[in-house]
């Protein structure tokens, strides 16, 4: 049940002659809460609108991000093999300067004591031979066939024979083996040319 309540207003205060809210207030006020609901809604579009364009912006720049370092590390991966790949190559370089510099500085009578070993290896069995070498290097040769024992070779000067070079002749052939090529087979197995 509705009840009917009349309000008294307090002696002395003049009476309204109008309503105290007028009808065209409260319209005005419905409108501007309309109004300002409406803005927030689409400020709240406008926010997930430019949520959504941040993320996408993120990923994007993310994307990029590991595009750039994926090729980076495909510069470094390309570097990396390229060194590995050269390695091997400069690793052989450095090892055959030094073993060339260790051979240079081999004293002549260890060099015929050196020639004297590789004709030996290469001769199975022993057999009776002349042994020619350069006049200047005959006391160094005659040395080291003593150091061998090897009494079968009848060791000879010979103007024609090339310094650090021998010459041994056999009833077979001759074998000539000098320094220069031995050391040259030496840095590069796939030379089998021992003669001088």
């Amino acid at each position: 049940m509705f009840c009917r309540h009349k309000i008294d207003l307090p002696k002395g205060s003049a009476a309204f002659t109008e309503t105290l809210i007028p009808r065209e207030t409260l319209a005005n006020y419905a409108h501007a809460h309309n109004t300002l609901e409406h803005a927030k809604a689409q400020a709240r579009q406008l926010l997930k609108l430019a949520e959504k364009q941040r993320e996408k912006l993120l990923e994007q720049a993310g994307l990029e991000i590991w595009r750039r370092a994926d090729a980076q590390f495909k510069r470094w991966e390309v570097e990396r093999q390229a060194m590995y790949d050269n390695l091997e190559r400069y690793a052989s370089s450095i090892a055959n300067q030094a073993i060339h510099l260790l051979l240079e500085d081999t004293p002549p009578p260890q060099r015929m004591a050196a020639l004297i070993r590789q004709l030996m290896a290469s001769q199975v069995p022993m057999v009776r031979a002349a042994l020619l070498c350069h006049p200047q290097e005959l006391e160094a040769v005659r040395q080291a066939l003593a150091d061998h024992n090897n009494t079968l070779w009848a060791l000879r000067a010979d103007d024609t024979v090339k310094p650090q070079t021998l010459l041994l002749q056999t009833e077979e052939g001759d074998f000539c083996i000098g320094w220069a090529a031995m050391r040259d087979s030496f840095l590069d197995p796939s030379s089998t040319r021992l003669d001088a």
